[in-house]
């Protein structure tokens, strides 16, 4: 193992996988697999990488670095689903290395799997304090809206942290959550200072400006926003919005077409612009948007309630009709499926504690 490990250092990984694959058989050491995997991985054969994983998890399912790594080839791969299987058995400790927390927690959050999540993000934060952990944690919890939290655990680290311009904006983005706009104004200047050019910085300040009513300040940061990354629909999207505010529809049409153009599965803006075409009587192009938006988002139920004003724009009552009582059945299951994810977060915040 040691001639191995030598090799893989030296970036020899025909040498290394020569070494290690007459000790892959007895299944005495996990660590045999692991450089096996890795040697296999560096040389560019990853199917080959995937099997050994898939062997050594078979005989040391518990084992936390095999789970992790098995987990990320299943990761890269678009395998999600498979990815949190190899992670059923995964319980970091104190020994488990950040790296390894940091894949799992990624993995259950694409499998929409918050609570395990968060049990991660906890571990890794109390073995590995540091600003990069303490917002991983952040994010998972604002994830299950839990903002009250996510505000009292960054409110906690403010003087440790304050000159992190990363710890300032995941803060201002749970004040603005809790309603606290002159705080999250506060610290979104704070951070801009700090990193004049953070997108995520000007763009959230936008939508704090634009809470407190000032639409002009919040227009100029939605601009700087996509000046410093022009590939978000979200920004002109906002941006839009607050130029209806100023009355400005022409402006804002031509907002929310660059945002279709970025990316044309942006229910948001496609809502609108049929929104848009509705006061202009234009029915039938507003139809042709509300049944993209509802294609790609078919839980809005603010599309719904526009196709039908737009299908009985158009005289078609039976269509408009249907769109109706389509918008009351989601209306319902979003309903349902937002008391149900309250009751989730309530059961979580019981097991976890305050």
């Amino acid at each position: 193992m040691a001639k191995a490990s030598t090799s893989m250092q030296q970036a020899k990984y025909q040498e290394a996988t020569e070494a290690l694959q007459p000790l892959s058989g007895s299944g005495c050491d996990p660590r045999v697999s692991l450089l096996l995997a890795a040697a296999f991985e560096g040389s560019g054969d990853l199917n080959r990488a995937e099997e050994v994983l898939q062997k050594a998890h078979s005989i040391w399912p518990s084992n936390n670095s095999i789970a992790a790594s098995l987990a990320r080839e299943f990761y890269r791969a678009g395998q999600k689903d498979k990815a949190l299987e190899a992670l059923a058995h995964f319980h970091p400790n104190a020994t488990t290395p950040l790296q390894e927390m940091e894949l799992s927690v990624v993995v259950f959050l694409a499998g929409h799997q918050l609570v395990p999540a968060q049990g991660v993000a906890e571990t890794a934060y109390k073995n590995h304090p540091s600003v990069h952990s303490l917002l991983m944690l952040a994010n998972v919890l604002q994830l299950q809206g839990k903002f009250k939290d996510v505000i009292h655990l960054l409110g906690d680290e403010r003087g440790k942290y304050q000159s992190s311009p990363e710890f300032l904006i995941t803060l201002a983005e749970s004040e603005f959550d809790g309603i606290l706009y002159d705080a999250a104004r506060a610290d979104l200047e704070h951070a801009i200072l700090l990193a004049p050019g953070s997108y995520q910085g000007h763009f959230l300040l936008g939508n704090v400006l634009a809470k407190l009513g000032e639409i002009d300040k919040a227009i100029e940061e939605y601009r700087l926003a996509i000046t410093l990354s022009p590939d978000q629909p979200r920004t002109y999207y906002q941006l839009a919005l607050a130029l209806q505010e100023k009355k400005d529809k022409d402006g804002a049409k031509q907002e929310l077409e660059k945002a279709i153009a970025v990316d044309g599965h942006y229910a948001p803006a496609r809502v609108e612009m049929g929104r848009l075409l509705l006061g202009q009587s234009r029915f039938s192009e507003a139809v042709d948007q509300l049944t993209l938006a509802v294609k790609d988002n078919s839980s809005s139920e603010q599309a719904y309630f526009l196709l039908a004003k737009a299908y009985a724009g158009l005289g078609e009552k039976e269509k408009s009709d249907e769109m109706a009582r389509r918008m009351v059945a989601v209306r319902n299951a979003n309903w349902k499926g937002s008391a149900s994810g309250d009751a989730n977060r309530a059961t979580v915040n019981r097991a976890t504690g305050p």
